[in-house]
């Protein structure tokens, strides 16, 4: 993910108040709002001091309130056309004395409010982070009284490491929770009841503080009546950090930051409300079985009736963003400009448009007969509601559906819209104002035919745009007298000019669309803009199913395309298996299809962990497809929670309530810590944080260090994960690690080779194929150390061939020195067929096993039953041998 400027209010604007009495507001509160950084506040306030002329006092504040409206740009309150603004919002976190954590957090485009409150571990990584990566906020705010405690470490490690902007402190008295409730009286409750809602005192002391901030920083009126605010379970989703989700490039590959290459990109929304739920759902996975299997029957829908997936396609789009329109009827800007006029008009323009295309997708959903699936009929049922004709009804009434769309997009057509969006004869003073508008654009029009005819060799043309208004474009030579301000337009080989004629009239022409804006607006205030308010929370309603239904469609979508998929059958008894036939990682899938002669392929993966088999060790060659091995599990699950169909054959998926991973190796230059450093701090972090539910991925642990000190490692984080019971892939190079497949139950060790293919067999041109099987034969896995995978990576990687034999030799001494005397020596074929038919043999295996026993770190309690198991073992020997002596 790209890092945001740091700090985000260091580079803020000047404009953060609108008006001299909320210059009087930012001088009261001064003192209220400031950031957690010292140094990047004085920084910040000697520039604004320098360049603006203000108190530090007063520049603190601006800085770190008009961050917020920097950041929310694409929210479009006040005016602009942007209907793609990035993702993020604004949260507020506050923890009580019995170690509860409220969180409130504010979609910034939709202006919808989100409160959760839980008890997390100490740690805070299991719900408190996993919320802030999913809202991935421009804000966080934090009560003063969290200085020097734990979880305000944790929180700005986390956003330092995800590239967001540090806390900003408020004063504790902001964090009210009777205010709170207050509040709460009038909104529109989801998820919880008023009545419930004062139990949940801790997130609604960070929903005051969030509101009022919110109000002060963006300049804005909210009103409780028609503000909506949900209420999210934290055990509902899985828990995930962010290095979890950039290493299994869920919503941005890993080289590029971008979305085209991650798993976000293989599905295909048709609305932004689609597109933001499906990397919430990706960030954030159910974790709920219903949940899961409801996304799951209405995609099944889809699957079988592809004319319903290929009508609800085509007719989505016309929806629009509903959240960005809900979030303009629900908020008014304290200062009313010419940029919210017409931001007021185009809502009212694209309100008319999404709620005409409603009827049309609930008919083809009837006609689908969608009444198997919860979430379609539900959908189905919110876009028939019996007031959205006479609110449709009532928006013809007063704009001109046939006229020039306003709404559509930007230039020239949509200006002229937006100049007549209301029908004639409506208001006599607007009428009159769009006759001055026309008069002044008729000249214009004429003064650009007459320098064409003038100066024909330069080629004029006529150009607009909202900032600059109408203006001459022409070709780069010398000018006519009259063309003034002139400027290069690139490398076109165009300039750009105006006249003093031309001048005259864009001037008249803006005076002319202030005045249309203000008799548009009178028209909308005179009660329509009024209805539409009071229609807010219906037309959430109306965005959230239309979400889901676009996130529906898109699932349908990507199963089609790629080929053999399954519906995974979810599981929620923790003792369930995970188990998968025929997976294949659907990024590479999606590469090979889009490049049929791309070189690389692999063998689908099969996969179990159970009960029986919680903890798999994972071997193989440098470069052999461990990693994807694992990437491929993760990948699966989390498609799987999301309500997704898999591509794989067969697949049972126990519901995973947090997944971590280990994968790759990294400094972090920031914070002076080595890639090996990096590891044990992931490893500690899994340790700590991880439940039997969970499932852990790690990939060559203790590889940055000495070779004794990262088997040791390596060792100890094995016992203790198998000790926990946790579903574990452990891909490693240290192979004396599988040796303690015998003491454990519910240990595997697998292996990753390569199969060669002849030509016209599986494969392409005798590529490499790689198989993962059950190593059985535990020696047989020993032995494959010898076959040396980091000197096979070396010479594949064409190193000089007399540095390879050289390191040939010395890997020789090396093993023939470590293995005098090392309890893991291991012996040849040979020798081990004397030792097995040798009774001295025997007793010596004896010995080997009861030392590693005495070095290993396994509880009294587990010793006493592997020392009884070799007891029972030895007793059925002898009195074997006996009984074979008496019958002799």
């Amino acid at each position: 993910m790209p890092k945001r400027p740091f700090p985000a209010w260091k580079f803020a604007k000047k404009k953060a108040f609108g008006g001299s009495s909320a210059q009087g507001k930012t001088q009261s509160l001064s003192h209220e709002w400031s950031t957690s950084d010292e140094r990047s506040r004085s920084s910040w306030q000697s520039s604004s001091a320098t360049n603006r002329g203000s108190s530090s006092l007063r520049s603190r504040t601006e800085a770190s309130s008009s961050a917020f409206a920097t950041e929310t740009s694409g929210t479009d309150l006040d005016g602009g056309a942007d209907d793609t603004g990035g993702s993020g919002g604004i949260c507020a976190i506050i923890e009580s004395r019995s170690r509860e954590v409220g969180i409130a957090a504010l979609d910034r485009r939709s202006m919808e409010f989100e409160l959760a409150q839980f008890c997390d571990r100490d740690s805070y990584s299991r719900r408190t982070v996993t919320a802030l990566i999913g809202i991935q906020p421009a804000v966080v705010l934090v009560s003063r009284t969290a200085r020097g405690t734990h979880l305000l470490q944790v929180l700005e490690d986390t956003l330092s490491s995800a590239g967001l902007p540090e806390p900003l402190f408020a004063e504790r008295r902001h964090f009210d929770e009777e205010a709170g409730l207050t509040l709460l009286e009038s909104a529109t409750l989801v998820g919880i009841s008023k009545k419930e809602a004062a139990a949940k005192f801790v997130a609604v002391a960070a929903f005051t503080a969030l509101w009022r901030f919110a109000e002060t920083s963006m300049g804005l009126r909210l009103d409780p009546s028609l503000t909506q605010v949900t209420f999210r379970w934290a055990n509902n989703v899985m828990a995930m950090d962010a290095t979890t989700a950039r290493l299994l490039e869920l919503v941005c590959d890993a080289r590029r930051c971008q979305e085209r290459g991650s798993i976000f990109g293989l599905f295909s929304c048709r609305t932004p409300g689609g597109s933001r739920l499906l990397r919430q759902s990706l960030l954030q996975p159910l974790a709920t079985k219903a949940a899961i299997v409801e996304r799951q029957e209405a995609a099944e829908v889809f699957l079988k009736n592809t004319t319903l997936l290929h009508d609800v396609q085509r007719l989505l789009p016309a929806i629009g963003d509903c959240d960005l329109l809900a979030a303009r009827l629900v908020t008014e800007p304290k200062t009313k400009g010419t940029h919210w006029c017409k931001a007021a008009v185009r809502t009212a323009l694209k309100l008319r448009r999404a709620l005409a295309a409603l009827p049309a997708i609930a008919e083809v959903l009837r006609l689908g007969e969608v009444q198997s699936s919860s979430l379609l009929a539900e959908a189905s049922k919110i876009f028939r509601h019996a007031r959205f004709p006479a609110v449709v009804e009532e928006l013809d009434r007063v704009f001109d559906s046939e006229g020039p769309g306003a709404s559509e997009g930007k230039g020239s057509m949509a200006y002229v819209g937006l100049m007549y969006a209301v029908r004639g004869n409506v208001s006599p003073l607007l009428d009159v104002a769009r006759q001055t508008w026309n008069d002044a654009l008729e000249h214009i029009h004429a003064l650009h035919r007459s320098y064409v005819v003038k100066y024909p060799e330069l080629n004029v043309k006529l150009v607009f745009t909202e900032k600059k208004g109408w203006y001459l474009s022409h070709l780069a030579m010398s000018m006519p007298p009259e063309f003034v301000r002139t400027e290069a337009k690139g490398n076109s080989g165009r300039q750009s000019s105006t006249t003093p004629e031309l001048s005259s009239e864009n001037f008249k022409l803006r005076q002319a669309e202030r005045e249309i804006l203000t008799q548009t607006i009178s028209v909308l205030g005179g009660g329509l803009y009024s209805i539409l308010r009071v229609e807010a929370p219906l037309l959430y309603q109306v965005s959230h199913a239309a979400s889901t239904l676009d996130l529906l469609q898109s699932f349908a979508a990507f199963t089609l395309m790629q080929g053999t998929f399954t519906r995974p059958s979810i599981m929620d008894n923790q003792d369930a298996p995970i188990a998968i036939k025929g997976a294949r990682h659907p990024l590479f899938e999606h590469l090979l299809q889009l490049d049929s002669s791309a070189p690389a392929t692999f063998e689908p993966f099969d996969y179990w962990l159970g009960q029986d088999c919680h903890f798999q060790t994972v071997t193989g060659a440098n470069g052999g497809g461990k990693s994807t091995y694992l990437q491929t599990l993760a990948e699966m699950v989390v498609l799987a929670q999301i309500g997704c169909y898999l591509p794989a054959k067969e697949a049972t998926i126990r519901i995973v309530s947090s997944l971590f991973t280990r994968i790759g190796s990294s400094d972090d230059i920031s914070s002076s810590a080595s890639s090996f450093l990096v590891e044990m701090q992931e490893a500690a972090h899994i340790l700590r944080d991880t439940l039997p539910e969970s499932l852990v991925l790690i990939d060559e642990l203790g590889r940055g260090t000495a070779h004794v000190d990262g088997l040791a490692i390596c060792w100890a984080t094995c016992e203790k994960l198998v000790e926990l019971q946790t579903y574990t892939l452990f891909a490693t190079h240290f192979f004396e690690i599988c040796r303690l497949q015998p003491y454990f139950q519910g240990w595997r060790n697998m292996h990753v080779r390569a199969l060669e293919n002849q030509p016209g067999e599986r494969g392409k041109n005798g590529q490499k194929q790689f198989v993962v099987h059950h190593a059985m034969d535990l020696k047989s896995l020993l032995s494959r150390p010898s076959t040396r995978y980091g000197l096979a990576a070396a010479k594949e990687a064409q190193l000089p061939p007399e540095v390879l034999v050289r390191a040939e030799e010395m890997a020789k001494q090396v093993d023939a020195e470590l293995s005098r005397g090392c309890c893991y020596r291991q012996q040849s074929k040979e020798d081990d067929d004397n030792d097995d038919d040798s009774e001295e043999g025997e007793d010596e295996q004896l010995v080997q096993q009861l030392r590693d026993l005495a070095r290993s770190s396994l509880p009294p309690s587990a010793l006493a039953q592997i020392i009884r198991r070799l007891q029972q073992a030895l007793l059925a020997s002898k009195q074997s041998e006996a009984a074979q002596s008496a019958d002799a």
